[in-house]
């Protein structure tokens, strides 16, 4: 097949949820299709080669679009007419004319302003998860801003849903993203498909190197999500456990890092920046603990954690997105006390520990491992093309 990807962003290096779940899918298409990633890149940008057989072009947004794309379509949602660039259409046409794809995939919703202009090529397009939904969480951390994010919520709600309509399928991550998407509308349900989240998963779980007890939170963090659970945990769990044992150790580490991430290093927290491979972190960690009260889709250093053996201690916030996840695989926490209890209890007990890593890496082994969720993907693809 000829496949032609449009992304807000480069895939590589895969920093971001939607940049690892596209590269993930294309290290394994790429060597059996044809693949064309058009990408928007902003003023001054320097590719990164990726070591994938993927043909990329980059179309360069002007420093003034975002801002008139925003005025001129004021009833769609602000990450629409954030990258409403009239160049990124004329590369989609040419694309169009030149390498004729079979099959069209819009990275996230945001990308959907150009439905109208494919020619009637099949397309899917990969919302990964609902940006409404987290919106509408985010109003709840954010109550200075909260009128903001509703509306932009509202609008995010509206806007999946026509372009759903409009789109030939629809993918998320996880079913509470699907639901959120759908708002109930039958007619759009078989429409829209949960593809998880596929990361490589090991055959057996890392082998533990710690030499003291050691927590490890991982991810983006400077996103809203991460940076407002761990500056949570360090203000109502951390010191309470580095009271019980003041050899504990907690490493965060992730690309982004912002400022008041860093500063805790005042609070004997050690923060890594930009690691460049984090397996030999994971295998110093005894327990991974990720405390997201925000967010949608699915909670992705969750499952790297869960694949590489470490039990982990999060909300129930955070695992509604881990769909059908067995009873042992996952510790959840909501308010302080339980949350010392959670990790006190998986750092005292390490036979309990170990059975919970265990149990964890077995389903997302059977439910996330990259390689079967690439060829779910590619099944809707093929399927696609076929009715063309």
């Amino acid at each position: 097949m000829r496949l032609l990807f449009v992304t807000p962003r480069p895939f590589w290096p895969p920093r971001r949820g939607e940049q690892a779940r596209l590269s993930g899918f294309l290290s394994r298409l790429a060597p059996r299709h044809q693949v064309l990633v058009v990408s928007l890149v902003p003023p001054g940008f320097h590719p990164t080669p990726a070591p994938l057989p993927v043909e990329q072009r980059y179309v360069t947004t002007r420093p003034w679009r975002p801002v008139t794309g925003i005025l001129t379509h004021p009833w769609e949602p602000l990450q629409v007419g954030l990258h409403r660039e009239p160049g990124l259409l004329r590369g989609l046409r040419e694309s169009l004319a030149v390498f004729r794809p079979q099959v069209v995939v819009l990275m996230l919703s945001r990308m959907a302003w150009l439905l109208p202009h494919l020619e009637g090529a099949p397309t899917v397009v990969d919302f990964v998860d609902s940006l409404a939904l987290n919106m509408r969480m985010r109003a709840r951390f954010e109550p200075w801003l909260a009128p903001l994010w509703w509306w932009e919520a509202w609008r995010l709600s509206v806007w999946d849903r026509r372009v759903l309509a409009l789109a030939d399928a629809g993918t998320v991550v996880a079913e509470r993203d699907r639901a959120a998407i759908l708002g109930g509308q039958e007619t759009l349900e078989p429409k829209l498909r949960v593809v998880p989240f596929g990361i490589p998963v090991p055959e057996e779980p890392l082998p533990r190197t710690a030499k003291a007890p050691t927590l490890l939170t991982t991810g983006n963090l400077g996103y809203f999500p991460t940076v407002q659970g761990i500056l949570w945990f360090a203000r109502y769990v951390w010191p309470r456990l580095r009271q019980k044992d003041p050899h504990l150790r907690w490493v965060v580490a992730g690309t982004r890092p912002s400022r008041r991430i860093r500063a805790l290093a005042r609070m004997g927290v050690e923060v890594v920046p930009e690691p460049e491979n984090l397996t030999p972190l994971r295998q110093q960690a005894t327990v991974a603990v990720a405390p997201l009260f925000a967010g949608s889709g699915t909670p992705i250093k969750v499952l790297e954690a869960m694949a590489w053996g470490l039990p982990v201690v999060t909300t129930p916030h955070a695992a509604q997105g881990l769909d059908g996840i067995p009873p042992g695989s996952l510790a959840q926490a909501q308010d302080p006390a339980g949350w010392y209890e959670a990790v006190a209890g998986l750092l005292d007990d390490p036979a309990r520990a170990q059975a919970q890593a265990v149990t964890a890496h077995q389903w997302v082994k059977g439910r996330h491992e990259l390689g079967q969720v690439a060829e779910e993907f590619e099944r809707l693809l093929s399927s696609l093309s076929a009715n063309r």
